[in-house]
C-alpha cells in the first residue's frame, strides 16, 4: 500500500518524576511517582496515556534477580493510591480500571468505587477519564493487498478532547502499526487519509474490527502488548460494545 506514515507518537507531557535507571524500593514509592507524573497533566487523554504506560511497567516489574513480582507490586500500588484518598488518586484508579491489564483493572475498579462511596469525587480536569466515545470511523483499502487496510476511529471525551486511534492491519489480520493521533477532522484536505476519500464505517462495526485485530495481535488479555497505545486502543474498542465498568457516584 502506498501510504504516508500517519502514526504519530504523542509528545511527552512532562519529564517523569523518576529518573532514568532509578530503582523503586516499594509500592509506596511507585504510587508517589505515579501521582506526581499525573498531577500537572492537562486532560483525561493525557492521564490515560500515563496510566497505560504505568500499567505495562507494573505488569513487568521484577526483582533485581529477575523474579516477576508484578501482581504483588500492582496490588500494593492500588492500595497505596486508595489510601491517599483524594481526587487525583481516584482519577488514576479509574484510569487503571478502564485501561489496566490483568488484575489491575478489577482491583482498581473496586478501589475507585470505595472512594466514590466515601464521597471522594474526581478533579474537574479528569472528570471524564475512561469515558471517551466513538464519533466516526473510516477504513482505507485502496491499493492494498487482500485483507490489508488502515482503520481510523475518532473518539471524544465528554469534556471535548478529541483524538483518533489508527491501525495498519496486515493481510494476515494482525496490527503492524498503531497510532494515537489528532482527530481525522483536523487532517488537511489534501492528505492521503482525509476522510473524504475513505470508506465510512458505523462506529460499532469499526470497534469490532479493531477489537478483533488487537486480539489476534496481542492476545485475549493483551498479554503480548508492549505498547501503551495498544491498551488505549483495546479500551476504546470495548467502548463500542460493552457498558462502562464504572459510573460516577
Amino acid at each position: 500500500m502506498n501510504r504516508i506514515e500517519p502514526f504519530f507518537t504523542p509528545a511527552p507531557t512532562k519529564p517523569s518524576a523518576s529518573g532514568p535507571g532509578d530503582r523503586i524500593a516499594s509500592s509506596g514509592d511507585i504510587a508517589i511517582y505515579f501521582r506526581e507524573d499525573c498531577r500537572t497533566l492537562a486532560d483525561s487523554l493525557q492521564l490515560e496515556m500515563v496510566v497505560a504506560q504505568y500499567d505495562l511497567r507494573l505488569r513487568d516489574t521484577a526483582t533485581t534477580q529477575g523474579i516477576p513480582v508484578g501482581d504483588a507490586v500492582s496490588a500494593g500500588v492500588v492500595a497505596e493510591l486508595e489510601s491517599h484518598g483524594d481526587e487525583l488518586s481516584h482519577a488514576i484508579l479509574r484510569g487503571l480500571a478502564h485501561l489496566g491489564t490483568g488484575e489491575r483493572a478489577p482491583r482498581s475498579a473496586a478501589a475507585a468505587e470505595r472512594l466514590a462511596e466515601r464521597g471522594i469525587g474526581l478533579p474537574e480536569t479528569f472528570a471524564d477519564v475512561g469515558a471517551a466515545e466513538p464519533i466516526a470511523a473510516w477504513r482505507d483499502r485502496r491499493k492494498a493487498y487482500p485483507g490489508e487496510y488502515v482503520l481510523f476511529i475518532d473518539y471524544e471525551h465528554p469534556q471535548g478532547r478529541q483524538h483518533s486511534v489508527a491501525v495498519f492491519v496486515e493481510p494476515r489480520g494482525t496490527v503492524k502499526h498503531i497510532g494515537l493521533m489528532p482527530p481525522t477532522s483536523e487532517f488537511d484536505p489534501g492528505d492521503q487519509f482525509h476522510p473524504s476519500g475513505l470508506e465510512s464505517l458505523p462506529t460499532a462495526k469499526a470497534g469490532g474490527i479493531l477489537g478483533d485485530a488487537l486480539r489476534r495481535t496481542f492476545g485475549e488479555d493483551l498479554e503480548d502488548a508492549d505498547d501503551f497505545r495498544a491498551l488505549i486502543a483495546a479500551a476504546r474498542a470495548g467502548a463500542n460494545s460493552r457498558p462502562k465498568a464504572l459510573t460516577q457516584s
